[in-house]
């Protein structure tokens, strides 16, 4: 009896020093300009982090991936649709829209953020709904073709080049 009040007592000695040493550590954290970082934290916790954020950036260029697939599928519709009645209808105007979200969410994504002119404007619809249809290809292989840890810069003018057919081809039809 006296060996095993001894242990617990032992054990509760060890725990209250334990519990006061942490006490003293919280108190020195709590201090003005005291802050536990990432570094603090060891090995398990910041893998699991990293673990996360590559996870995140695979799930964002997925995204990205699915966005331009559809906006290459979008630009060819478009081409489809006014080649067969030589106009662009309602539903054209609204995949042109849809279209115009996925290039700006496409940019962002990339890193890009910032309108540009577009190089040597077509003038006639014609020309400017071909032209949609090469931009939305051309942007979505440039996307196939990128990893989720590289910034392209082709990626970023494809956008750019796309979002500006679409209001060229908005100024053409409703000037």
């Amino acid at each position: 009896m006296l060996k095993t009040s001894i242990l617990f007592f032992s054990i509760f000695l060890a725990l209250a020093g334990v519990a006061r040493a942490q006490d003293e550590a919280d108190a020195q954290d709590s201090r003005p300009g005291a802050h536990r970082g990432r570094d603090d934290m060891g090995k398990p916790a910041e893998e699991i982090i990293a673990r996360a954020e590559i996870r995140h950036q695979e799930e964002t260029h997925k995204e990205m991936v699915d966005r331009a697939g559809e906006a290459a599928q979008i630009g060819g519709e478009i081409l489809d649709d006014y080649k067969k009645n030589n106009a662009l209808s309602g539903d054209d105007f609204k995949k042109l829209e849809r279209l115009d979200k996925l290039a700006h969410k496409i940019r962002g994504t990339a890193g890009g953020s910032e309108d540009v002119d577009l190089e040597d404007p077509p003038s006639k619809l014609d020309d400017a709904v071909k032209r949609l249809a090469d931009a939305s290809d051309l942007l979505n292989k440039s996307v196939q073709k990128t990893s989720r840890m590289v910034i392209s810069a082709a990626v970023i003018n494809h956008s750019n080049e796309l979002i500006n057919l679409i209001k060229r081809i908005r100024d053409i039809q409703h000037p």
